[in-house]
């Protein structure tokens, strides 16, 4: 009989992490380690997300619409059937989980984080855009109560494996690895004339495409950025970012003695999910293993600033506070939607965040007075609508 400490829901579950959380499950469970998933949500009704119902049998499932919730209702009676913004909050809150693992896309997974901590859960955070979104809300939360968070990305997991039980005032600076994306060597005025399925090529890494995207504009090492701010309590100048093509090393700390710890593997999302699902333990993996004896070459270069402006933009929304980073994610949201619909060119996502900061800072910064879900909410709605605008 399971227990509500390996009882968990998993929001975002048709997507690269949700499909690889469900492996890292499967795995775990050859070993002795159970976990039994609850419940599950998926943007929309799929023969993918039909298949995880019937081989994982949750109890709950959560999709985004009525219609498709009324169909899995009607296909699924046994089961109870939630949905849109609400029904993700409804499986973050069940009083039979203690983890939930949020790897849905966007600023719509910032509710369910909060209720989940609220409701005194676990999370298991692959939804970096809530932290960056909402980090103060989410430390508030965790001040006052019982849950807890980790995140799951790569880059994240590797601080917390490099920091181990040191104290935080021993670390000088935190070094987050970036591949540098699918235009790293790519002549700088020829940026604004790839294409979608050039974007959407990652050298290193199978994900999404808006993290896809997003790796490609360094929008995606950005937000990795302000969630190390948050996780570890760093301020930003002390968290740096250097080029790593290879995506061997995922991070690193630079202890106040000058030492390095750095954290090596495979470019596999697995490792990070399932120390994240174990933390603090380590568990066997059948995965595969970095091939050192073959010869391994590291390399680094300096981050270049003029080939990513966003990523500079993004910081600056940040560091700004209020809503301005939540302004950030949904215009990014809409600009990336247009620019792989062919109505904008790959550097207008960059330039169109911009805009959208510089008219946040006019038009909306000077009437915040608190901020809340509600606010990021109505600031949210306005970016997308400013981004829609934003022509060719």
């Amino acid at each position: 009989m399971s227990t509500p400490a390996n009882r968990l829901v998993l929001l975002g579950s048709t997507g690269s992490i949700g499909v690889q959380t469900l492996d890292v499950i499967d795995q775990l469970d050859d070993i002795g380690q159970t976990f039994d998933v609850i419940g599950l949500s998926a943007g929309h009704d799929s023969p993918t997300f039909r298949a995880q119902i019937d081989r994982i049998k949750p109890g709950y499932i959560a999709v985004a619409s009525e219609t498709d919730a009324a169909r899995l209702q009607i296909d699924y009676p046994d089961y109870t059937v939630v949905c849109g913004d609400e029904g993700l909050i409804q499986l973050a809150r069940l009083e039979d989980v203690h983890l939930v693992v949020n790897a849905v896309v966007g600023a719509v997974g910032l509710a369910p984080t909060l209720s989940a901590l609220e409701a005194d859960k676990a999370v298991a955070l692959a939804n970096k855009e809530s932290l960056a979104i909402g980090g103060d809300l989410i430390r508030r939360v965790l001040n006052q109560g019982a849950g807890s968070l980790l995140s799951i990305d790569s880059e994240h997991h590797a601080l917390y494996r490099c920091l181990g039980d040191r104290p935080i005032e021993e670390v000088a600076r935190l070094i987050l690895t970036a591949s540098g994306g699918p235009f790293l060597r790519t002549p700088i005025p020829e940026l604004n004339h790839v294409t979608p399925e050039q974007a959407l090529t990652h050298p290193t890494w199978s994900m999404g495409k808006r993290i896809t995207i997003d790796c490609a504009t360094m929008v995606n090492k950005a937000f990795e950025v302000i969630g190390a701010h948050r996780l570890f309590d760093v301020p930003f100048e002390e968290i740096d970012v250097l080029i790593h093509p290879d995506s061997w090393v995922h991070s690193m700390i630079e202890f106040v003695d000058g030492s390095i710890l750095a954290d090596l593997g495979p470019r596999d999302m697995r490792i990070a999910i399932q120390g994240i699902l174990c933390h603090p333990r380590r568990l066997p993996t059948r995965l595969q293993r970095l091939p050192i004896e073959q010869g391994l070459r590291i390399d680094f270069e300096p981050f270049p600033h003029e080939r990513y402006p966003a990523f500079a933009t993004v910081l600056n929304a940040a560091k700004a506070g209020g809503s301005a980073v939540a302004a950030m994610n949904a215009a990014d949201e809409v600009l990336i939607s247009r620019f792989l619909n062919r109505e904008i060119a790959f550097t207008q996502i960059a330039a169109g965040l911009q805009v959208i900061l510089d008219r946040w800072d006019r038009l909306i910064r000077p009437h915040e007075m608190t901020i809340d879900l509600a606010s990021l909410t109505r600031t949210d709605r306005w970016a997308r609508a400013q981004a829609q605008q934003i022509a060719h």
